[in-house]
Parts: structure tokens; sequence; C-alpha cells
């Protein structure tokens, strides 16, 4: 019980770390020492604020994912415009979590239950966390630069070569000289 409670509550206990954390007790002879992580204590406005902060960033990335989805669709590029649309899928469904972790987090506040604040908040950070991921992969759904100038122009310069060594030599044809006459009268 000792090693699945101590990973359920460092799981649940959330993701924000502390800088010093107290020096770890030597474990009793037969016991398993597992390290817990130390939580920082934010108050509940700065972690409301952090909150909030986060799902303003999913917003401008899902505005962002709009515009990709738009200009998918002027190319007329099926496959871009399926790629972009599975990632706008999967952001939408994370910011309703995030939301709803939020509503929940705020509850947790007015109830002063402070593991149920610091999970909420967690959950929130990891979604913002998959949705800049996502951000990310939408861009790269694209595929291009949206400032394109223009294509690209490749010239190649090469060197004169004497002779192709791929190609096989021409043989030298020795210069033969007539026979000598046989009799001086012909």
């Amino acid at each position: 019980m000792g090693l699945v409670a101590a990973a359920g509550l460092s799981f649940v206990g959330g993701f924000v770390l502390a800088q010093d954390a107290p020096p770890p007790k030597p474990p009793a002879e037969g016991e398993v020492d597992v390290p817990m992580r130390t939580r920082a204590v934010i108050s509940p406005a700065e972690m409301t604020n952090q909150a909030a902060d986060y799902q303003h960033k999913m917003q401008e990335i899902l505005r962002r994912i709009v515009q990709l989805q738009e200009v998918a669709r002027k190319n007329k590029d099926v496959i871009k415009l399926n790629c972009v649309n599975d990632k706008l899928l999967q952001v939408k469904q994370l910011m309703n979590i995030a939301d709803q972790a939020s509503t929940n987090m705020q509850e947790a506040i007015a109830r002063n239950d402070d593991e149920g604040r610091y999970h909420e908040f967690g959950r929130v950070t990891i979604a913002h966390q998959q949705v800049s991921v996502l951000g990310t992969e939408a861009e790269n759904c694209i595929g291009e630069d949206l400032s394109f100038l223009g294509p690209t122009e490749v010239t190649v310069e090469s060197p004169e070569e004497p002779e192709d060594p791929t190609q096989p030599a021409d043989p030298e044809i020795p210069e033969v000289e007539p026979p000598p006459v046989a009799s001086p009268y012909t």
C-alpha cells in the first residue's frame, strides 16, 4: 500500500514544485523510500490569476488555429484542412476540461479545500501545456511560412571537366603508313 499510496498522493498533490524541501528521513528497515514532491504555496488569488492567464492564452491559440483552418480552406488542401481540424477539435476538448477545472478550482477555494484547488489548478496547467503543443502541431499541419515570398530558384554552377571519368575513353587509332609498293611496275 505504501508505494501505491505515495505515487497517488504525488499525483493528486499538484504539479507545482517548491524550491527548498526538508532533507529526507532515512527509511526504516524494510521500508521503501519514495521521494515525495513538495508543492509550492500559492495563494488562491495567485492561482486564480494564473488559471485565467492560461485560459486567455488558450483562447489566443484557438484563434490562431481557426486562422490556419481558413488558410487550408482557401488553398483547397484537404489533407492540411483535416490535420488542422483534428488539432482544433482536440483544443476545444481541452479548453472544456480547463473551463470545468477552473470552475471546480473556484469551488474548492470557496470550501477552503487546498487539495482540491491544487488538483484542479494542475488540470488547468496540463490543459494549457497540451493546447500549446497542439497549436504548434497545427502550425506544422500547414507546413509553410505565411510570409512566402515566392518560389525558390536554384542555380548550380559546376567546373568544366576536360574528361568525364564515367564515360569510356575513345580508343586511340594509330596512324598507319601504307605498305610499300611491291613492284615498281604496276
